[in-house]
Order: C-alpha cells, then sequence, then structure tokens
C-alpha cells in the first residue's frame, strides 16, 4: 500500500480510503490511486479487508433446480445485478429433499462467515416463515410475501386469472388443467387461481392432470384431454403445454382449430408452431428485484415484498371454440 501510496502522491490513509470504497475522497484523487495500483501491480488483500470490517463483499444465492430455463434466468440476472455492485455471488444447488427446512438450515451454515447475506431462489416450503437462518443475516425469498422475510415473486395468481378469463371470453365452456407436481408451491398458487376463477365464473372444474414440468408429461396428458373432449387447456408451464402440443397434434387434432393450448413462462412462445400464448414470468426481473432488495437491506433498508407483473401473451395457440 506504501508504493501505491507514493506512487499516486497521496497518504496510505487516502488509499486505504479508496479500497474499502469510501465516499470521503474526490473521484479525480480515486482515479490516481486507481492508476497506481495498476502500475506497481498492487491487489488488495479481500481476506484482511473482511476480517477488519466484518463484512465478506459476497452473498449466496441458493437453487433447488437449476435444469430449467427460467430458473437459471433469474440466476444470470441477480449474478448481473451484483457485479454491478462489485459483490461476489456463491452458488449452491439443493437436492429435493423430504425435509427441506433442514436442507436449507445445512446450506446456509455451510455458507456462514463466507457471505453477508442470502438469495434463496425456488424455495418450496409451505411455511417459509419457519425457516432457520443465521442471526444477523438479511435473507430475500423469490415467491409469495412472507411475514419473516423480503420477498420478491411474479404475481402468478394474476397472470393465471387473466389466461382463464381470455379462454372464457373466446367461447369456451371451460378450461382444462395440466398441473406441476402436487410438491411444488408454484403449481398449488396456480392450481388454486384456475380453480378459483373457474368457480367465479360458474363454470365446470375439471379434473386435474398432474404432470412433472416435463414435455413428456404433457404429451401424456393429450390422451386425456381428447377423451375429455376439452376444447381448452392451460398448462403450468410452457414445456408441459409443448408437450401437449405435440400429443395432441399426434392424434390429428388441430391447435387452435379443436382445441386451444396456453402455456405458463413464456420461455418457449415464439420457438414452437403454432407459436404459443402463454403467461410470461419475467424471469429476468425477478432476478434482478431479489439483487437490489438484498442490497438494499445490507444498506440497512427495511424488508419488503415486491410483486412483478405476470402478463398474458396472445399468439397462434387460442381461437373460439368451433360450434
Amino acid at each position: 500500500m506504501g508504493d501505491v501510496a507514493a506512487a499516486a502522491g497521496v497518504s496510505q490513509q487516502t488509499v486505504s480510503r479508496v479500497v474499502n470504497n469510501s465516499d470521503a475522497v474526490r473521484k479525480k484523487t480515486v482515479d490516481k490511486v486507481l492508476k497506481a495500483m495498476t502500475e506497481v501491480g498492487y491487489s488488495p488483500n479481500v481476506a484482511a479487508r473482511s476480517l477488519r470490517s466484518g463484512r465478506t463483499s459476497a452473498i449466496g444465492v441458493l437453487a433447488t433446480d437449476l435444469s430449467r430455463t427460467g430458473e437459471l434466468r433469474t440466476v444470470q440476472a441477480i449474478v448481473d445485478a451484483t457485479r454491478r455492485s462489485e459483490l461476489a455471488v456463491v452458488l449452491d444447488r439443493l437436492e429435493p429433499a423430504d425435509d427441506s427446512v433442514r436442507s436449507y438450515r445445512h446450506a446456509m451454515k455451510r455458507m456462514a462467515g463466507r457471505v453477508d447475506g442470502f438469495i434463496i431462489e425456488g424455495l418450496e416450503l409451505d411455511h417459509p416463515e419457519d425457516l432457520e437462518v443465521p442471526p444477523g443475516i438479511p435473507v430475500v425469498m423469490a415467491g409469495s410475501p412472507c411475514s419473516r422475510f423480503s420477498t420478491v415473486g411474479c404475481d402468478q395468481a394474476s397472470g393465471v386469472r387473466t389466461a382463464v378469463n381470455y379462454l372464457l371470453a373466446l367461447g369456451h365452456r371451460t378450461v382444462h388443467l395440466v398441473s406441476g407436481p402436487d410438491y411444488s408451491r408454484q403449481a398449488v398458487v396456480r392450481r388454486q387461481a384456475w380453480q378459483e376463477c373457474l368457480e367465479t365464473n360458474d363454470r365446470e372444474i375439471p379434473d386435474v392432470i398432474i404432470g412433472d414440468w416435463t414435455a413428456s408429461s404433457g404429451r401424456d396428458a393429450a390422451r386425456y384431454l381428447k377423451d375429455a373432449g376439452a376444447t381448452a387447456v392451460l398448462a403450468s408451464n410452457d414445456e408441459m403445454a409443448a408437450g401437449a402440443v405435440i400429443g395432441l397434434l399426434d392424434m390429428g387434432v388441430r391447435i387452435p382449430d379443436d382445441m386451444s393450448v396456453v402455456g405458463f413462462d413464456d420461455v418457449l412462445g415464439n420457438t414452437v408452431w403454432p407459436t404459443m400464448t402463454t403467461v410470461r414470468q419475467d424471469f429476468a426481473a425477478v432476478g434482478q428485484r431479489l439483487a437490489e432488495e438484498l442490497l438494499a437491506q445490507l444498506q440497512g433498508a427495511p424488508r419488503k415484498s415486491v410483486m412483478v407483473p405476470a402478463p398474458l401473451v396472445i399468439r397462434e395457440s387460442t381461437a373460439p371454440p368451433r360450434h
């Protein structure tokens, strides 16, 4: 540090302030110090600085499923947002487990001391407020509002209601559902919104078809949809919707002439034929807001919950039913 100070013509205290991102140094002086660091090949001792400040300059991100496009987009947005703040990201993927609370607790204990806060992406807990976290560590969760933690979520229920009401307005008597698995909180939220919307409109509530988020489970649902005489179906994600379309087309069911199909997420909408009407889940916006909320808490801001809109994107896979 002494070499840097000599090269920049400033005190070692000024160099220390620049290293620690102090606002007390003028920009012209900061530029001189940074140039001197480059010239002498100086690299700040991050570990020592962490010991002095009690901060690690890193955040922990816990994810449950990085095999799906949406979750990867969210994590990428978190990394991009934190990079602008010069924070490192420590990523851990949790294996599915019967005791999810214990899995999250162990994951956070493994990261304790290495991160200043946590972002939990893809949390699958019925009661997230029961989650144990290290004392004094801020946590932001992706999902529905929670009494103990800041949350950022997609307004899934509103998106589902918009999709169902749209199909009913086209003239369909009811809307069938290909749901995600029972263990998924997101699938449950979408299923409840679908059922409540049909009840509000005094429409028949068909049996729910349970899928597993994959295109193959959507394709398996196609036979049931055809035999049930369905004219409109909402799938809880685009992959299952695309699988249903393939299965229906294989059986000679035309899309959208014989059946309207709506997906959820908008990750495949323009890459399938016919192009898919779907509820858009803005994964990048969710990831950015998750990072922003955690950074705000690290600066002392209060907890809050944020909902990102989920609009319906209308394309070629939906039409009025044939009479």
